[in-house]
């Protein structure tokens, strides 16, 4: 199924680390649309999927922190809900 996600930061420290990462996980640049926004594929159920970007997200900030993180992501026709980055817990947690 079709994975879309979009991420938004401010202050990310290295650009370019940050999108390496993304892509070397499998998650290609959407280059038309505004601002950090990504397609794939994933054949794992949904939940599996939501982890796995969350994880990827995640040690992509550790390579290149930013002042805040929220994600948001499309898996196949399941909408998932916004996320936003805890620097505290390091984790993602869902936005209120």
């Amino acid at each position: 199924m079709e994975v879309i996600v979009a991420i938004d930061l401010e202050d990310l420290s290295n650009e370019e680390a940050f999108i390496a990462h993304l892509e070397k996980e499998g998650l290609e640049r959407i280059e038309d649309e505004k601002g950090f926004v990504f397609s794939g594929v994933s054949s794992t159920p949904v939940m599996q999927t939501r982890v796995f970007i969350m994880e990827v997200v995640q040690k992509a900030l550790e390579k290149s922190p930013a002042k805040f993180c929220n994600m948001v992501c499309l898996i196949g026709e399941n909408p998932m809900e916004s996320y936003r980055f805890d620097k505290a817990s390091n984790t993602f947690v869902e936005a209120k």
